[in-house]
Parts: C-alpha cells; sequence; structure tokens
C-alpha cells in the first residue's frame, strides 16, 4: 500500500509522516504533496492506494483533488483533514466516496485507526475484484468449452441433452436461441506465421471475429481447431440474420488489413437452435473437403449449388513429353499453368484435381522411365512430398506443384548428364593409372566432387562401387600377363597396382575362382 498526504502545512504533513504506524498498516511509501496540482503530478505518476488530504488550500481545496481522481478512474481511498466543521465539506466529501472525515488538530490514534479501516476497505475491494475477474474468467471458459463440444458434435443433435448441459454449467441462454454459424478455412501460414508468437496472432484472430459477429465481444463463441493439417475457425453468431451480411463484409475488411489473403473460403450456415448446429458444421466441411475453395470468399452455404461432373483427361501427354525432350521448360510452365486455372473453373472437385495431378505423373513418369530412371528422384525428396501434400488446398499451391515437379525433371536431366560425363572421366582416369595407388578421395579431386557424392553416383551409374571397378580392371590386365608372358607372379601383381602377394591372390580368386598360380599353369 502507499499513501499520499496531500496538505499545505509542512509542520502537520512531517508529524503525519512520522507518527503514522506504516508496519501495523502495511504502507509502503509515504509521498508529500503541499497543493493539489502537486497531488495531481504524484497520482499520474505513482501508484496510489490512500490519501490522507486538507480540504483548505491555496487555489483548489481538496474537494477538487477527489473529484479529479474519481473522473479518472482511479481506485483510492480518501481521507479528509480540516480546521473547519462545514456541513458542505462534508457533504461534499461524502458524495464523492470518502472514507472518512477528520478534523484538526491532528489526533494521531484517530488518524492511524481510520487509515485501518481504509486499508481495510482498499483490501476487500481488491479481494472482490478478483474474485470477479476469476468468475469472469471461468465462465468465459466454461461457455467456450461448451461451444466446442456442441460445434464438433460430442452433444449429437438431441435437444434436451444440450439443454440439460446447459443448467449443469449455469449458462445464461437456453437451447431455444437461434444462431448462425461463420466457419473459415484459414491459411494457417498466413494467420499463424513461423516464428511470431501464436497465442497473441490467436488472439486478435478470435478478437477480430467477436467483435463482428458476436453481441458484446464473446470470444467464447470462437471455436479453432486443426482437420488433416488444414486450420478452421468457427463463430457461433447470436447477431440478427438482416445484420449479419453486413458485419461478414467488415470481417472480410479487417481480416485482409491484418493478414495476406487469410482466408481459403468462408461459410454461412442457416440459421437454428443449438442442436442444429453440429449438423451444419458437417455439411459444410464436408463440400469444403471435397473442393478446391480458395478464392477468399465468405458465402450462404445454402446458395452453393453442387453438380457431379465426369472425369476427363486434361493434358495433353504429347505436347507434355516434347517440352520435356526438347528442354522447353517455360514454355510447359505456362500450359500447365494456363491448364490449371481452366480444369478448376469447369469443376473445381478435388476429386477431379487429384485426377489432373495423377495424369501429370504418369507423364512424368513414362519421361524417365525412358531414359532409365523413375520417380525415386521425386519421393526421396522431403520438399516435395510436402509441396505434393499441400497441391490440392488451392490452385497457387497446385500450380507451385507443377512448377516444383517439372524443375525437379528438368534438373534431374542435367544431373544425370553431368553424372554420366564424370563417370566417363573417371573410369578414363582408372584405366590409364590403373597401376598406380588410386582411392576414392584421389578421383573426387580429378571430377572435383566430393568422394561421398562420386561414391554414390559411380555405384548408382556402374552398379558396382569404385574400388570393386578398380580391383576388377586390375585383374583383367592380370589375367593377360599371366596368360601371354614369362613375368613371375609377384611381379605382375606389382604391375597391376596390387601392394602385395596376399591381397593380390585374394582378389584375384574372389573374381576368377582360383589362384594366379593355378590361373598361370593353366597357359
Amino acid at each position: 500500500m502507499n499513501l499520499l498526504i496531500v496538505d499545505d502545512e509542512i509542520v502537520t504533513t512531517e508529524v503525519l509522516r512520522e507518527q503514522i504506524d506504516r508496519e501495523r498498516l502495511g504502507i509502503d511509501e509515504i509521498y508529500i504533496a503541499y497543493n493539489v496540482q502537486m497531488g495531481k503530478e504524484i497520482l499520474e505518476r505513482k501508484q496510489i492506494d490512500i490519501v490522507l488530504c486538507d480540504i483548505e488550500m491555496p487555489k483548489e481545496n481538496g474537494l477538487k483533488l477527489l473529484e479529479w481522481t474519481r473522473k479518472q478512474q482511479k481506485e483510492i481511498e480518501f481521507l479528509f483533514l480540516t480546521s473547519h466543521e462545514k456541513f458542505e465539506y462534508a457533504f461534499g466529501a461524502v458524495r464523492n466516496g470518502a472514507s472518512d472525515y477528520l478534523l484538526k488538530p491532528v489526533d494521531m490514534p484517530i488518524i492511524n485507526k481510520a487509515l485501518f479501516v481504509a486499508v481495510e476497505k482498499m483490501q476487500k475491494k481488491r479481494q472482490m475484484s478478483k474474485a470477479e475477474e476469476y468468475w469472469s474468467y471461468g465462465k468465459r471458459r466454461v461457455t467456450s468449452g461448451f461451444w466446442r463440444s456442441v460445434v464438433l458434435g460430442e452433444f449429437g443433435d438431441k435437444e434436451e441433452e444440450i439443454e440439460k448441459e446447459i443448467t449443469r454449467l449455469g449458462l445464461d441462454f437456453s437451447s431455444q436461441e437461434l444462431y448462425i454459424l461463420i466457419v473459415l478455412h484459414m491459411r494457417k501460414e498466413a494467420i499463424l506465421p513461423k516464428g511470431e508468437d501464436a497465442r497473441l496472432n490467436q488472439f486478435i484472430l478470435d478478437n477480430i471475429l467477436a467483435e463482428t459477429l458476436t453481441k458484446g465481444l464473446k470470444m467464447e463463441n470462437i471455436v479453432h481447431w486443426e482437420d488433416g493439417g488444414e486450420y478452421y475457425i468457427c463463430a457461433v453468431s447470436d447477431i440478427h440474420q438482416e445484420q449479419i451480411k453486413e458485419n461478414v463484409q467488415k470481417l472480410g475488411t479487417l481480416l485482409n488489413q491484418f493478414y495476406s489473403q487469410p482466408v481459403y473460403a468462408g461459410y454461412l450456415s442457416q440459421r437454428g437452435g443449438i442442436a442444429k448446429l453440429e449438423g451444419f458444421l458437417k455439411e459444410i466441411l464436408s463440400y469444403d473437403k471435397k473442393n478446391m475453395s480458395d478464392d477468399g470468399k465468405i458465402q450462404y452455404f445454402s446458395e452453393i449449388t453442387v453438380k457431379e461432373k465426369k472425369l476427363e483427361k486434361n493434358l495433353e501427354s504429347k505436347f507434355i513429353l516434347t517440352c520435356l525432350e526438347k528442354g522447353e521448360r517455360v514454355q510447359l510452365l505456362e500450359y500447365l499453368q494456363k491448364t490449371v486455372a481452366a480444369v478448376k473453373k469447369r469443376d473445381n472437385s478435388l476429386k477431379n484435381m487429384q485426377y489432373f495431378q495423377m495424369d501429370l505423373i504418369q507423364i512424368v513418369s513414362v519421361f524417365l522411365h525412358d531414359r532409365g530412371m523413375d520417380l525415386e528422384i521425386l519421393f526421396e525428396d522431403s520438399d516435395y512430398t510436402e509441396i505434393q501434400k499441400r497441391a490440392l488446398t488451392s490452385e497457387f499451391a497446385m500450380i507451385r506443384w507443377n512448377t516444383y515437379l517439372i524443375n525437379r525433371v528438368f534438373d534431374s536431366i542435367l544431373t544425370k548428364k553431368k553424372s554420366e560425363s564424370m563417370i566417363d572421366v573417371v573410369i578414363d582416369y582408372i584405366r590409364e593409372h590403373y597401376e598406380e595407388n588410386i582411392t576414392r578421395t584421389t578421383l573426387a579431386q580429378v571430377v572435383n566432387f566430393s568422394p561421398e557424392y562420386l561414391g554414390k553416383v559411380f555405384k548408382k551409374q556402374m552398379g558396382v562401387s569404385i574400388n570393386d571397378y578398380i580391383n576388377k580392371y586390375r585383374i583383367e590386365k592380370a589375367k593377360k600377363l599371366l596368360s601371354s608372358t614369362n613375368y613371375k607372379v609377384i611381379d605382375i601383381a606389382l604391375m597391376v597396382g596390387f601392394e602385395n602377394m596376399p591381397y593380390f591372390s585374394s582378389v584375384f580368386k574372389k573374381y576368377e575362382g582360383i589362384t594366379p598360380g593355378e590361373y598361370k599353369k593353366l597357359y
């Protein structure tokens, strides 16, 4: 507790400062002001809990300070000191909520007692305020949990069960009241970007929805959840139907002010009782999950018409294969972008978009197979896997997937050509220097690649490791010398690059099934 003494008599203020029973009253700091203006300045800068104030002072009296404090809505207990027992002073003090009205000269026991009463009063007020705050918070949590259970189907559609739950929780509405669901399929990366405070962003988003879609800013009426990686927010709106359209337009404007393209799609349900809300949500989500709706519009669900259309082949495989063969990357990407837009405009169902996606993968697979490659180049890439998974969320995501896929194919073809060229250089080097000490590191330096990468590519292209290839080539050279010359076996081993006879003999037998000496005797 902090105390402010306001009195133009210096002697009085000093006596009060020294004789107030700080320890018993729990007073931490005592501040002194010699006029009303000084008192206002201290009240603006410091946290003051109790003011002990003289009434009659130059310029402004203590009642003016009390009136100013109440206008500032500061929770402060006031006690007045005065030398004159005037009715208008007492009336003014009581009218503005002063705790006590004490007469001078100063009687410290009486003042300490009055201060004790004021301290007790302030502490009770704060306890009540905290209790009310906890109660209000708890009630909001309970209401929030109730609406979440309703829209996500935990109560079912039985009105009597819902009414029992409302009564049990002590909520101040009934199952007969009518509501509208506003369901938003959100771009999670737009509203909850990585590296930022997710709780703060969620609070801002809930606040925007509650402000525009509920009466009295009911943030507990906002429910959000994730389903299969997709992010949804639902508002249980108690706004009149004739006003909801205007408010939804306002919501779209506010969301776009705070975020960049935050909504894939939004839907307004019919108006209905609490028991019908789960059914409304199921219908909306069923439609949303079957269609690529990504234009950011919030529309009445009852106005959406759903027509089943026959799946059609949309891609010209011959044109795509020609572009891939000729390396016409830009032309192919432009064609795919236009095709995606046309396919979505004709039929935005996910089934149709999946068919498009599957068709393109098959065409690419044929192209890769003809070049001794397969789709492994795609599925071993974690970035590609994530991009493919997101491709069905929007037209932009589908075009991004097309672009990544085609670029990956073109880059893999170039890498393969470079790898083949690199392998040719390595093989030429081995054949020219087989009699020397050749290691994977030596060969890696020749082609300016890492030993690990070279080893991996070599085995993939040739079917054997670099060491096996070198040994096999040396054995072929050794066989010619063993069958056509009179050199000793140990000399031949050294001539073809083996450092010792035991190793040469072991490797030779591994490939030929007999020792070098036995092989020489055959010839």
